[in-house]
């Protein structure tokens, strides 16, 4: 069975045997073991979470166990999943899990294992964020990127794992340009920011109070920032205003004490509320000013803005339960867009599969490429004895031949895939070509 081939070019590095693959069998021997959100619960998920900062042990390991095998982990508080060419998976799956301190058993009882085409395509389909526990999170693309490229500098990937990867990079911006998989909010806090991004006009240069530093009032926070232009407008209040200033000096933000609470409310033109307060902490007849606009986003539970607020003729007020009705709408948007989706995976992935199989073509095309090249030099040293033709010259003119008749015959390989066996058999028999296989 035909696995691996060195090529007959000088290595770049000693290991490049193991890392040039003959992928006539690459297809077949990709796993994916995956344990996902879906199957473990967030408990469950960290006793098998794989630490990057002990990727180059991990890498030994396998090195010392199979020369042969390529992997990258990805590890995320979602999921943990191996992305692995192997032919033996179930020793990969055990030096994992012993390398984790883990149960190879109970690793396997929270897991999926795919294979061959099935394995490509969950790995298409976790890079396009339709595996993602918010489905149309493409967060996770720039973590797959992050991981594959720390096991790349140990050199224990390959060309079909680094295609692989930006085939994924490919398919990702593809859906998110071309779909709608990614847009709207799916998360209260984004909600309010999706909200305000939509509905107020030149939203940079209002005042913005953020009332609440815990997790909520943190999240939105970051998306502020992410989605403002000018953040300098937003200033932060908190009843312990350590935990505020905290949090305003990673923004460069303005801080409030909790006793001014009232005065910056009826001077704000925007106020984003996510306390852990248990009753309301502004009234109606907190509002001082009833003659200027003011938009109240309540992200707490109970409610901290009294619902009486609504009455007063200029403010809006929005709470989690109207903020919810954006969400389950972006839900119901995001599902209409998974067939467009799937459609664009299936599509490169077809693309991909065609990659693969003609990579088995490689050996040959290389071998062959070799022997014109020392043709070319038996008749190089033939041709230095005329003086009328520089050196330079000739090799131009040589090297451009080699390569027009390398590529005939990686052409005809590609496109004549019922005749590539006689074809080789031909070649070989001809060119009397040592392949190492």
């Amino acid at each position: 069975m035909y696995r691996y081939f060195a090529c007959r070019r000088k290595p770049r590095f000693a290991n490049e045997k193991f890392l040039t693959v003959y992928l006539s069998n690459c297809i077949n021997n990709f796993f994916v073991v995956s344990l996902s959100y879906e199957k473990a619960n967030s408990k469950v998920r960290g006793k098998f979470s794989f630490d990057s900062n002990t990727t180059h042990l991990f890498c030994e390991k396998i090195s010392l166990i199979d020369p042969y095998t390529r992997v990258f982990v990805l590890s995320t508080c979602n999921r943990t999943e191996i992305y692995v060419q192997t032919e033996k998976i179930q020793e990969l799956i055990k030096i994992f899990c012993k390398h984790i301190h883990a149960s190879s058993d109970e690793f396997l009882s929270y897991s999926c294992l795919y294979q061959g085409e099935k394995a490509i395509k969950h790995f298409f389909r976790v890079a396009s964020g339709l595996e993602s526990q918010i489905i149309g999170d493409f967060e996770i693309i720039s973590q797959i990127k992050k991981s594959f490229n720390s096991f790349k500098k140990f050199k224990i990937t390959n060309a079909f794992l680094e295609r692989l990867v930006n085939t994924g990079i490919q398919i990702s911006k593809k859906i998110k340009n071309s779909t709608a998989l990614s847009s709207g909010a799916t998360s209260v806090s984004y909600a309010a920011v999706y909200y305000l991004i939509h509905n107020v006009p030149e939203i940079s240069s209002k005042k913005i109070i953020l009332v609440g530093t815990g997790k909520i009032g943190r999240n939105t926070c970051e998306n502020l920032i992410k989605h403002l232009k000018y953040p300098n407008n937003l200033t932060l209040i908190n009843r312990t205003r350590a935990n505020a200033q905290d949090l305003a000096d990673s923004f460069h933000l303005n801080v409030k004490d909790y006793k001014d609470l009232h005065t910056e409310i009826n001077q704000s033109d925007i106020v984003i509320v996510a306390t852990g307060a248990n009753k309301t902490i502004f009234n109606k007849e907190d509002l001082t000013n009833n003659s200027k606009s003011i938009i109240f986003l309540d992200l707490s539970v109970p409610n901290n803005i009294c619902p009486s607020l609504k009455e007063s003729k200029n403010v809006k007020l929005l709470n989690v339960d109207d903020l919810s009705g954006i969400i389950n709408q972006t839900f119901k948007q995001r599902i209409q867009e998974v067939p467009k989706a799937e459609g664009i995976i299936q599509e490169i992935m077809q693309e991909f599969i065609l990659w693969c199989n003609n990579r088995r073509y490689v050996p040959l095309i290389q071998a062959f490429k070799s022997d014109l090249e020392k043709i070319k030099n038996i008749q190089k040293k033939s041709l230095d004895k005329d003086p009328s033709i520089t050196s330079k010259i000739e090799d131009e003119l040589s090297n451009q031949l080699i390569q027009k008749i390398t590529n005939r015959l990686a052409d005809y390989l590609i496109n004549n895939p019922d005749k590539s066996e006689i074809a080789t058999d031909l070649f070989k028999d001809m060119f009397k070509l040592q392949i190492t296989q």
